[in-house]
C-alpha cells in the first residue's frame, strides 16, 4: 500500500475520533486563563448572590406595606384554594433541581451549562428584586392575616431579623405566619423553567426523552403554584415568559458562529449581553456538542495518558476551538483540531 493511501486511511480513521470543542476552553492553558476562569467563577457567585439577596431585603421591608385583601384572580374564580397544592409545587421545583444536577454531573462540558444556567437564573432574580420593589400585591389566599405574619413598625433591627432569617432559609419560608407580598413574578416557576429548558437543551440524543420528566414537572409545579394561591395567574405567566427570553436570548447570542456576526447582531445592544460576551470569550461559538463524559472517567484517561507515554505512544492534548477574545481589537478566528485515541474519546450516551 502506497504513502498516499497509508495517508488517506489514518486520515479516515481519525476523522471518526475527532472530538468536538464546542464549549471547550482554548488548549492553551497558561496563568492568564485560569486567573480568567476563576474571576468569571467569582463575578457569577456574587451576582447570583446578590440577586438572591435583594429579593430577600425587598420582602423584608415590602411586607409590613403590603395590604390583606386579595385581587382578582380568574383561575381563584373557578378554583378553590388547595393548600395541598403548594407542597406538590415545592417538590416539582426540587425534581427539576435534582435533574439539572444530575445533567451536570454526566455532561461533557457541565462547567459552561452551569456557567449559563447561574447566569440566567441571577438575570432573572436581578429582574424579580425590581418588579418586587416596584409593586407590592397582596396575598391571594382566603385567609392572608392568618396566612401572613403581623405588620409592625418598620425597624432596622426588625428588618435585618427578617433579611437574616431569609438568608438561612435560602428564601423559603414555612406555609403559616410568612412574609408576604413575595408576588410578582414566581420565582418558584423561574427556577423550574430555567432547570427545564436547560435539561431539554443539553440532554445528548440518546435519552433526550428524559427531558419530558423536567417539562411535566414544570408544568405540575406552575398549576400548583396558583391553584394553592402562592401566586396569582398573572405571576406564572410573566415568570414563564420572561425566563424562555432570558434563556433563548443567551444561546442566540453565544450560538453565533461568528464573533463578529455577535457584535453586530441587534441583541449586543441588550447590556447583558455584553456580559455574555466577556463569560463565553473563551468558548468555541456555536452549539455545544452533547455528549456523557462521567467525571470519574478522568482519572481513567489520565492513567491512560501516562502509559501511553510510557509506552512511546503520541497523546495528543490539544482539542479543537474557537474562541472569542473580546479585549483585542482584532478578533482571530481559529480552529485547532485534534486526532485522539479511541480511549480518550467521551462516552457516548
Amino acid at each position: 500500500m502506497g504513502s498516499g493511501s497509508k495517508r488517506g486511511v489514518a486520515a479516515s480513521n481519525g476523522i471518526s475520533t475527532v472530538i468536538s470543542a464546542r464549549g471547550a476552553p482554548s488548549p492553551n492553558n497558561n496563568d492568564g486563563e485560569r486567573t480568567s476562569k476563576w474571576l468569571k467563577a467569582i463575578f457569577l457567585f456574587f451576582f447570583l448572590l446578590i440577586s438572591g439577596m435583594s429579593n430577600w431585603a425587598v420582602i423584608a421591608y415590602t411586607h409590613d406595606y403590603v395590604p390583606r385583601t386579595p385581587l382578582p384572580d380568574i383561575v381563584f374564580s373557578l378554583v378553590g384554594e388547595q393548600r395541598w397544592a403548594s407542597s406538590l409545587g415545592d417538590a416539582c421545583v426540587a425534581l427539576c433541581i435534582i435533574l439539572l444536577g444530575g445533567l451536570l454531573l454526566i455532561h461533557q462540558h457541565r462547567g459552561t451549562v452551569l456557567k449559563r444556567v447561574v447566569f440566567c437564573a441571577a438575570t432573572l432574580y436581578a429582574m424579580r428584586s425590581i418588579t418586587l420593589a416596584a409593586t407590592q400585591l397582596p396575598s391571594g389566599y382566603t385567609d392572608n392575616k392568618g396566612r401572613c405574619r403581623d405588620q409592625v413598625a418598620s425597624k432596622p433591627s426588625v428588618f435585618f431579623g427578617r433579611l437574616f432569617e431569609q438568608t438561612i432559609r435560602i428564601g423559603f419560608q414555612s406555609k403559616d405566619q410568612m412574609l408576604c407580598g413575595d408576588l410578582l413574578f414566581s420565582g418558584h416557576t423561574l427556577v423550574m423553567v430555567t432547570c427545564s429548558l436547560a435539561v431539554a437543551y443539553y440532554l445528548p440524543k440518546s435519552i433526550k426523552p428524559l427531558q419530558w420528566i423536567a417539562h411535566v414537572s414544570c408544568f405540575v409545579g406552575m398549576i400548583c403554584m396558583i391553584i394553592s394561591r402562592t401566586h396569582y395567574t398573572i405571576d406564572v405567566i410573566i415568570a414563564y415568559w420572561l425566563s424562555n427570553m432570558v434563556f433563548r436570548i443567551y444561546h442566540a447570542y453565544c450560538e453565533l458562529d461568528m464573533c463578529m456576526e455577535r457584535h453586530k447582531s441587534i441583541l449586543y445592544s441588550w447590556w447583558p449581553c455584553r456580559i455574555i460576551d466577556w463569560l463565553e470569550q473563551d468558548i468555541v461559538p456555536g452549539r455545544l456538542d452533547n455528549r456523557c463524559s462521567f467525571p470519574w472517567r478522568r482519572l481513567t484517561r489520565g492513567i491512560n495518558r501516562e502509559r501511553g507515554g510510557a509506552n512511546g505512544e503520541a497523546v495528543s492534548s490539544d482539542s479543537s476551538s474557537t474562541t472569542c477574545d473580546t479585549n483585542a481589537t482584532t478578533h482571530h478566528h481559529q480552529k485547532h483540531v485534534s486526532i485522539s485515541s479511541s480511549s480518550t474519546y467521551p462516552l457516548p450516551c
